[in-house]
């Protein structure tokens, strides 16, 4: 049930910010639909959740480093959001090195909690920066509507 509420939720965020995006709503979608497949692949490895499940800290931290040097090069704010709640999944991921006696369930929910707040992040930026754009270009300046050079 959970997991089909996540692809739910992801589909349905990618798919906002890949129409309604410009080329950085874009980028930060295909990055996330990157960042969910290799995580599918790193679950396969281990499912139960009784130690740090180092496949999926990989990914994370991948993803992490990606989204954060996304956002470096961003001159959006957004971008930012996405990088700051990549970094709290990764943390939750090193307590279990600091607290080894940590519950399962706890964990897992932890560790997978966190891309919520990140794909509204995202999709809250899209939905702003389309509505200053269409607010900015009253007369619909086909030079100003476009895409800049990525």
């Amino acid at each position: 049930m959970i997991s089909m509420i996540f692809w739910l939720l992801a589909s349905s965020s990618c798919g906002f910010v890949w129409l309604y995006g410009d080329a950085e709503g874009k980028k930060a979608a295909g990055l996330f639909v990157v960042a969910v497949l290799f995580t599918w692949i790193a679950q396969s490895f281990d499912t139960q959740w009784r130690q740090t499940h180092w496949p999926l800290l990989t990914v994370d931290t991948g993803y992490l480093i990606a989204a954060y040097a996304f956002a470096l090069r961003s001159d959006r704010f957004w971008p930012l959001w996405i990088a700051a709640f990549q970094l709290l999944t990764v943390t939750s991921h090193l307590a279990t090195m600091v607290a080894p006696d940590f519950v399962p369930t706890m964990y897992s929910a932890i560790a997978t909690f966190w891309v919520v707040p990140l794909l509204l992040s995202m999709v809250s930026g899209v939905y702003l920066d389309h509505r200053a754009l269409t607010r900015l270009v009253k007369n619909n300046d086909p030079v100003l509507l476009h895409d800049p050079p990525a």
